[in-house]
């Protein structure tokens, strides 16, 4: 029996290619893979072309693609990306806390790729965390907040005081996943995180009753996912 959460300890390539074979289809991928920058010994290669090429034989027709990048690769991955889906928006999460740098700028930004495989994706329009500051005509469409541009800088990072902290290097914030399953998927839809770290789409998901499949290769950080989703109906797999 399909449960709403499966959870696979892998290779993600395996696992996509088994799904595949089973004819499974979601409704969309949310994903944050490696960018390649060599920090860690799984961040130091992906083959990202084999990867898009099975997202497309996963997702449904107009099914929602979301790339998180940094901005050292991102041009590589849209130009394959380019090949096979229609472009969207191009994002960036200004993460206002950066990571240092001596001979560089501070780096504060990441991207988010938005593709769709087809021309009618899933949008749910949403309004930032940001109060606007003046009256008038901005007060007319009844909402408290500015609009939601393709900038985000008002979701705070993961940081070594955050309470959601996990341990896991790359942690995404609980908010800016649930922003992203918001958006661009309905409930009852069904997201695969095909890198999903320590769960926190996963959890997303759970929060906002979606369907969530992901695989993660790591034992540390798989279980960790484990154990953040492991209340309701869970099915685990290898």
């Amino acid at each position: 029996m399909k449960k709403d959460i499966e959870l696979y300890q892998a290779d993600c390539f395996d696992v996509m290619n088994d799904l595949i074979k089973q004819d499974v289809k979601v409704d969309a991928i949310i994903c944050d893979p490696p960018y390649l920058i060599k920090q860690a010994d799984w961040d130091k290669e992906f083959n990202m072309p084999l990867a898009i090429n099975l997202c497309y034989d996963l997702l449904k027709d107009n099914g929602n693609l979301i790339l998180f990048q940094g901005w050292s690769n991102v041009l590589q991955t849209k130009e394959l990306l380019d090949e096979k889906f229609e472009i969207q928006n191009w994002i960036v999460w200004d993460r206002i806390k950066g990571r240092g740098a001596k001979k560089n700028f501070v780096s504060t930004r990441e991207d988010i790729l938005w593709y769709c495989k087809g021309d009618k994706p899933t949008f749910n329009k949403i309004y930032s965390n940001i109060p606007k500051k003046t009256g008038g005509m901005g007060k007319k469409n009844g909402q408290e907040c500015r609009a939601l541009t393709n900038v985000w800088y008002d979701i705070s990072p993961i940081v070594p005081w955050s309470k959601e902290r996990n341990g896991h290097p790359t942690q995404k914030p609980l908010q800016l996943m649930e922003r992203c399953v918001t958006i661009w998927t309905n409930e009852g839809d069904t997201v695969l995180d095909f890198t999903m770290g320590s769960g926190t789409t996963g959890e997303a998901c759970k929060n906002l009753n979606r369907k969530f499949i992901g695989i993660e290769k790591e034992e540390e950080y798989f279980n960790i996912a484990k154990d953040r989703l492991k209340e309701g109906d869970v099915n685990v797999g290898q």
